[in-house]
């Protein structure tokens, strides 16, 4: 009986609990709806006080002006604690704090302008802090976490901003002339040097940490760069940015990059901090995350996701940006295709391709769909959504109105929403070249888009043809039957390419005698497709092989030397395996091209199992002075060492370690070498502890040390 009168009562107590909870998210509710009726003009001016420990909290004062068109009951949105008097209309008043609200009663408020001063104090939600910098994130309802504010999307306001630092720090903070979603507005204080720069009518404004650029005499190339992505971004949409000064902020820190921060460029990433000599690649990867983080001023500032699920739509559009900026940029069209092609195009159609990727190639296919109007649809998207929230579907209504008849609408669904990747058949039948399209289900989807297909006669006459597939199949009338058919030539297709299996068993042959970087490249991921899929054998290693001997191209080599690595694995007995790995290690001895042999040794230094392998690596880790190698390799390179050679792993990552030369890099190095220890269960206590991290710096070092676990 006592136990059943419990049970009645938890029953009861819980359903009071839960009736609570709805009526606290009925009053939260209630308040967006009420002040999106009758609050506008909304103006904040703030001052924060920020301490030089990060053990101490953020402290500020706040003045909160708006509009209301007749008397009523408003509240404002804050998590944190309150320090001094309130200040309604110019006089003191005692106010009540509510669930996470600061609720100001009608008999206080005016028609028309009010004005509201209070001192609070933050909590941390919104704080990203270290030792020696702060920044805030203020996405997701977060920053009524460090300030009182109507934290609501619909509510933009002008903001000024006052802030206190420590002594030594500089600092930035979002700018706008136009009232912004407190989503997009953000302020960075630290210990910063500053330099600036003046280029085409900008003052570019760059905070930056000395340990976070490996040669400062990149920080002007990084500056240029970045004023002229702005000067494209301006002709091409027709807006112009509309600050005089733009902050470029250098930080390797991977959760800076979610900052919304208008007037301000994040450069985040370590591959904008190019190390020794970089390479053509690390120069084109550097100039688009310039031009893409350029462009967010653009999609994802000047217009706002509309809610947190259409962030997708403006990054796509931001990327696309980037893409035709770097093309434009870059002297060699055929040396971008081929970046293209390495980058986006081949993990969007790998297994571990992400939608940003997918998205980057299908935004080329809707430029062909859409030609010309595809610029004026970017334009008419900025200006009707200028400084306003907007999401795809909304620029997809554009584009759809501007080319009737071109089924744009058909297009986004199947490239947006169908998952998976078609099959692409090419053969020759009955004097036609017959190119028919297969979807991934048994769905209908079609995945519009165009590619080249290469036909070759006898005494090597070819002859190259444009498939435009506006249907699932298309029939092209030819003269005669080829000898060989290499379909997607130039790469740009989107889908499993496979032939009947007399034309697929040519394809590794055509490798050598392809002289075009981007068609061999092309070819590569084509045959290699078909291996995977069991229509090419292994001996096509072989081939592959014997064409690095002489390959002058570095994305070309490293491609190859990854295909040539998976074919190594996939054998069954070990000799096979450490046999096949010596043949590409071989080519270092053949190709003596620098970029050729980086793109041979990092491969190596992350899966090489080959005791003869392990040798060379181990005396060239030794002589620590090949000039293909950074200092990053020579680190990847002791992990690979440490992990094969348990016995010498300690004096390996003993001597590794004394030969950095900063702070920063040691400790990266102490954090990832953890995984190259020789004990399983302290390997399975790192592996739990390092899923765990999922932001902050340590993120990437985290994710590099999974790795090490994972390819053991």
């Amino acid at each position: 009986m006592k136990k059943t009168c419990l049970l009645i009562l938890l029953l009861c107590l819980s359903m009071v609990m839960v009736q609570a909870q709805k009526r606290k998210r009925a009053v939260q509710t209630n308040w967006v709806a009420v002040r999106s009726q009758i609050v506008s003009n909304v103006s904040y001016d703030l001052t924060f006080y920020i301490p030089s420990s990060p053990d101490e909290k953020l402290t500020g004062m706040a003045v909160i002006s708006f509009n209301m068109p007749i008397k009523a009951d408003v509240a404002l949105d804050f998590q944190g604690q309150f320090t001094g008097s309130f200040i309604v209309n110019d006089k003191k008043r005692k106010l009540r704090q509510e669930d996470g609200h600061l609720i100001i009663p009608q008999k206080y408020t005016a028609v028309g302008v009010n004005r509201i001063a209070v001192s609070f104090e933050s909590s941390n939600a919104a704080l990203h802090r270290s030792n020696d910098y702060l920044y805030t994130r203020f996405s997701d309802g977060k920053a009524s976490t460090c300030f009182p504010c109507f934290d609501q999307s619909d509510l933009n306001a002008t903001i000024i901003t006052h802030l206190n630092l420590p002594e030594g720090w500089k600092a930035m903070s979002s700018v706008s002339n136009k009232p912004m979603s407190l989503q997009l507005y953000s302020f960075i204080a630290g210990r910063f040097e500053e330099q600036s720069f003046q280029h085409s009518g900008h003052v570019m404004h760059a905070l930056f940490r000395q340990q976070d650029i490996a040669d400062a005499k990149q920080l002007p190339k990084i500056l240029e760069e970045s004023a002229r992505s702005l000067r494209w971004m301006e002709g091409y949409t027709g807006v112009p940015y509309p600050f005089d000064e733009c902050g470029v902020l250098l930080l390797t820190d991977p959760e800076a990059e979610a900052i919304g921060n208008p007037g301000i460029i994040r450069l985040t990433d370590r591959h904008v901090f190019t190390e020794g000599n970089p390479s053509r690649e690390e120069k084109a990867k550097r100039s688009e995350l310039i031009a893409r983080e350029t462009a967010r001023l653009w999609f994802g500032n000047m217009v706002s996701p509309r809610e947190k699920g259409d962030v997708w739509g403006l990054d796509l559009l931001a990327g696309f940006m980037a893409h035709k900026m770097v093309r434009q940029h870059q002297r060699e069209k055929e040396e971008y295709e081929l970046e293209f092609l390495t980058t986006c195009q081949e993990r969007a159609m790998s297994a571990n391709g992400s939608f940003a990727d997918k998205g980057a190639v299908m935004m080329r296919f809707l430029e062909d769909v859409a030609g010309e109007e595809l610029q004026t649809a970017l334009q008419k998207f900025l200006l009707k959504y200028y400084y306003k929230p907007a999401s795809w579907n909304d620029f997809i209504s554009i584009v759809n109105d501007l080319v009737p008849g071109k089924s744009v609408q058909q297009f986004n669904d199947t490239w947006v929403k169908q998952a998976g990747l078609p099959t692409i058949f090419t053969t020759y039948q009955d004097g036609y070249l017959i190119v028919s399209q297969t979807p991934p289900t048994g769905t209908p989807a079609f995945w519009r888009q165009q590619f080249e297909v290469r036909l070759i006669y006898d005494f090597e006459k070819s002859r190259t043809i444009r498939v435009d597939m506006t249907q699932p199949i298309v029939r092209i009338k030819l003269n005669s039957q080829p000898n060989s058919i290499i379909p997607n030539y130039n790469g740009r297709g989107y889908g499993h390419f496979t032939l009947d299996n007399a034309y697929t068993k040519s394809l590794p042959l055509r490798i050598m005698v392809t002289r075009d970087d981007l068609n061999r490249y092309a070819l590569l991921l084509t045959a290699f497709d078909n291996y995977l899929t069991g229509r090419i054998p292994p001996i096509y290693f072989g081939e592959l092989q014997r064409s690095m001997m002489k390959e002058k191209n570095a994305l070309v080599m490293r491609t190859a030397v990854d295909h040539m690595m998976k074919i190594a694995q996939d054998r069954q007995d070990q000799e096979g395996r450490w046999t096949l790995e010596q043949c590409i290690m071989d080519l270092l001895g053949e190709n003596r091209r620098i970029e050729c042999r980086q793109a041979i040794i990092r491969r190596m230094a992350t899966s090489a199992t080959a005791p003869q392998v392990i040798e060379q690596l181990y005396n060239l880790w030794q002589r620590h002075d090949d000039r293909a190698l950074e200092t990053h390799d020579f680190m990847e390179l002791a992990y690979r060492l440490a992990i094969m050679r348990p016995l010498e792993s300690q004096s390996i990552l003993s001597q590794e370690r004394q030969l950095l030369s900063n702070n920063e890099l040691r400790e990266e190095f102490d954090f990832v070498s953890r995984a190259c220890s020789a004990d399983a269960q302290e390997r399975r206590k790192l592996a739990n502890t390092l899923a765990s991290i999922q932001t902050g710096r340590q993120k990437p070092w985290a994710e590099h040390a999974l790795q090490l676990l994972k390819n053991r």
